[in-house]
């Protein structure tokens, strides 16, 4: 019987590819704990790291024909799990900016009503700290709806023109509305309905 655990990563993955169980399970045990390790100290969420590490090594498992290639399986392994981190965490980013409020004020008509006057000014303000190409550029697309393209033909500049004035009025506006971790979408459509 031959010593699985002596053997390197490339002679497992090869093992694997020929339906070596044994050769899987090796693979399991040297990697399994040190990967769920490793991001716990960034994403402490056990049974979301736990989930995340059974679909990377079933999919390392569905995929063993084709990893024989493998030059650095660890280094594999840890991006597997840190883009299954990243998109759990805009997952979790998109769901919690979809479900934040606008900011309230109680009134004696209605215990809360959207502050609009508020986002109104706030959203003025941050108009205002853009420059004149910026500003125009902003409102064509979130007013306008137009695309970069279209706003580049309005207004004789590159699309290259238009997508760094949108960088830059979009920063501003992150910048401004930090406190509400409201969406620039949702933002937009509050005053441009």
């Amino acid at each position: 019987m031959r010593e699985y655990i002596a053997l390197q990563d490339d002679e497992l993955l090869t093992l694997l590819a020929n339906n070596d169980n044994k050769a899987f399970e090796t693979l399991y045990q040297r990697y399994a704990a040190m990967l769920y390790n490793h991001a716990y100290k960034k994403f402490p969420v056990p049974h979301l790291l736990e989930d995340m590490l059974q679909d990377i090594f079933t999919t390392l498992y569905k995929k063993r024909a084709t990893l024989t290639g493998i030059q650095n399986l660890s280094a594999y392994l840890h991006s597997a799990l840190r883009n299954r981190i990243f998109n759990e965490l805009r997952n979790s980013l998109l769901h919690q900016q979809h479900h934040q409020h606008l900011p309230v004020i109680k009134t004696a008509e209605n215990e809360h009503a959207y502050d609009y006057k508020l986002l109104e000014k706030r959203f003025a303000q941050a108009l205002d700290q853009l420059t004149e190409r910026s500003r125009e550029v902003f409102l064509l697309s979130r007013r306008d709806h137009l695309s970069n393209k279209e706003i580049a033909q309005r207004l004789g500049i590159s699309v290259k023109a238009v997508e760094k004035h949108m960088g830059k009025s979009l920063q501003v506006m992150r910048e401004e509305f930090r406190d509400y971790g409201l969406l620039l979408v949702a933002i937009s459509t509050v005053f441009y309905r």
